[in-house]
């Protein structure tokens, strides 16, 4: 396929405003693409080279981009920096220069997408002296068989900012309509992506078998599963109303959950909870795993705690200093970890995830040897609501958050917030039952103290049945000066120049600046109240900034858990 027939379908789905509108438009144009080409497609509409856990990275310097971008329309770099700066959008500055070539600069031939997808491959694996030299004569070779518009998206997608308001469950959603007419199929493709988290995966699977091709769709080890979610509840008395047999009660702990992965040659992958891979941040953690689990593969959960000398758990943010690039030996030495295992997955050919978590956890305790690095969660089995409350408390004097309530007959939910399990935090005997996880969807111009920053942030929850993000308040306290200052810079890479298709906002609360709805933040409150401001139809009074939270979008807080704390 031609790549401008790709560029088409951008410059439409840039001009909607509409999700459904979205939906629509890539369902018909996913019926007329080659199913050869139709993983490639589906990666590229959503500005990525490959699944999200690939991590792929293009590596390529601002500075070899403009000068990529100078070489294929015959102007200065200076021209090229002064136009992005004016423009604020390398693509819109390309696509001007493009527009202006002189004649001797025509277009080399035709731009496929399978040489666009190559090419930009080869630009990631290129490294060592020279690469960037060699990363921008490819990327002049690529601008030179572009149109001015297809300059736009392609420098667009390079840098990471094609930003069009499309995201997995749109494409989910347009291929269940293109392949098999009906939306609510959608169903099977996203249980099928929560196991698969790879769209190219689920688009061929659907273009070329149809719904029959996700029969046996099951764990890969060294493809992440999406992971579980628990639900919340008001009051702690209500977990016997939701699990009504003996439970299994678990530590939650405030660490950075992970899903190791082990591969048949011993190769192991970590990843984080948005599924980015940080094994190279923990290289004892691998360690451990291949010394004190017992088995050939598996896939295990748990959570990654830094500990004290003595095995005490450390707040998150001792951890957060182990996320790293550089100077990792050092800080191994200076902040030692544990691994709390709370859950299996996969385990030497045989997928766990339909089997109840009693079997899950008899399983896992027979693979883990005694160490003081890698251990099973602290549990109790219980059906008393007193006992549960007492080691709640327990598990708060030992520095832990919380517990988390599960039912021992429970399948493993993948991608999925069910009542399977239920999570009790220290949070929850405040004023409000629990934090929130919310969505930055804007911010505001700062004013007086807060001039040349912003001021505030617009937050917004996750309606899972529109897939859509709604306004619920603004942030603005508990950022201090340094935070404030950093804001900008922060939010940089994720400024739109309108609001997303999937964001909704009421136009007495539209921010100065759109963003990309990526960035996940945790917020406390004091209530929730009806607000006609809002799109959630609700609003947080006295929200205050807690931290940023390392989710995606979807996994933040949703309408539906808002409604369950306001009883309705």
């Amino acid at each position: 396929m031609n790549f401008e027939k790709l560029v088409e379908i951008y410059m439409q789905l840039e001009k909607t405003a509409s999700g459904n509108e979205m939906r629509q438009i890539l369902a018909e144009f996913f019926k007329s693409v080659p199913k050869d080409d139709i993983h490639i497609v589906a990666y590229l509409t959503l500005g990525k080279l490959g699944a999200e856990y690939e991590d792929v990275v293009l590596g390529l310097a601002e500075k070899s981009v403009v000068k990529a971008i100078a070489k294929a329309a015959g102007v200065s770099e200076a021209k090229v920096k002064e136009l992005v700066d004016k423009r604020g959008d390398a693509g819109l500055a390309a696509e001007d220069l493009l527009k202006k070539k002189p004649m001797t600069l025509v277009p080399v031939g035709e731009l496929t997408i399978h040489e666009f997808f190559e090419k930009l491959h080869k630009i990631a694996n290129t490294d060592g002296s020279g690469s960037q030299d060699t990363k921008a004569n490819i990327l002049v070779s690529l601008l030179q068989k572009t149109s001015a518009a297809g300059a736009r998206y392609l420098i667009r997608i390079v840098l990471g900012q094609l930003r069009m308001g499309v995201a997995e469950m749109t494409v989910l959603d347009a291929l269940a309509i293109a392949y098999t007419g009906e939306k609510k199929n959608k169903e099977i493709l996203e249980y099928a992506y929560n196991i698969s988290p790879d769209v190219g995966i689920i688009a061929e699977t659907i273009a070329k078998n149809g719904l029959k091709g996700f029969d046996h769709f099951s764990v890969q080890v060294g493809r992440p599963v999406k992971m579980m979610l628990a639900q919340r509840v008001e009051e702690l008395e209500e977990i016997s109303k939701k699990i009504e047999c003996e439970m299994i009660v678990e530590g939650k702990y405030d660490g950075e959950r992970v899903q190791a992965h082990k591969l048949s040659d011993g190769k192991i992958i970590l990843f984080s909870r948005r599924l980015d891979t940080i094994t190279d941040q923990f290289p004892d953690l691998v360690e451990y795993l291949g010394k004190y689990v017992k088995a050939k593969t598996f896939v295990l959960e748990g959570e990654i705690l830094a500990i004290d000398a003595e095995g005490n758990p450390l707040p998150f943010q001792t951890l957060m200093q182990r996320r790293r690039k550089y100077d990792v030996a050092e800080y191994v030495s200076k902040i030692p970890i544990q691994l709390k295992v709370f859950d299996l997955l996969y385990v030497d050919g045989v997928s766990y995830l339909d089997k109840p978590l009693v079997d899950r956890e008899k399983k896992t305790k027979q693979m883990i040897s005694s160490s003081g690095q890698v251990v099973v969660a602290e549990r109790i089995v219980t059906s008393s609501i007193d006992e549960v409350e007492e080691f709640f408390q327990k598990m708060l004097e030992r520095g832990y958050e919380g517990i988390i309530v599960k039912n021992p007959q429970g399948e493993y939910q993948a991608g999925t917030r069910g009542w399977n399990w239920i999570k009790w935090k220290k949070d929850y005997v405040k004023e409000l039952s629990d934090t929130f996880d919310l969505v930055v969807l804007g911010a505001y111009i700062g004013r007086g103290r807060r001039h040349g920053t912003y001021g505030a942030l617009l937050g917004g929850i996750y309606d899972e049945k529109n897939d859509e993000f709604l306004s619920f308040c603004k942030i603005g306290t508990g950022l201090n000066d340094e935070m404030l200052a950093e804001l900008p810079t922060r939010f940089k890479e994720y400024v739109v120049g309108k609001k997303p298709a999937r964001v909704k906002v009421e136009k007495i609360m539209e921010p100065d600046v759109w963003f990309s709805p990526e960035i996940v933040v945790e917020v406390s409150g004091a209530e929730i109240t009806q607000s006609p401001s809002h799109t959630a139809g609700v609003a947080l009074r006295f929200p205050r900034f807690l931290r940023y939270r390392e989710k995606s979008a979807e996994q933040a807080t949703t309408v539906k858990e808002v409604k369950g704390m306001m009883g309705k």
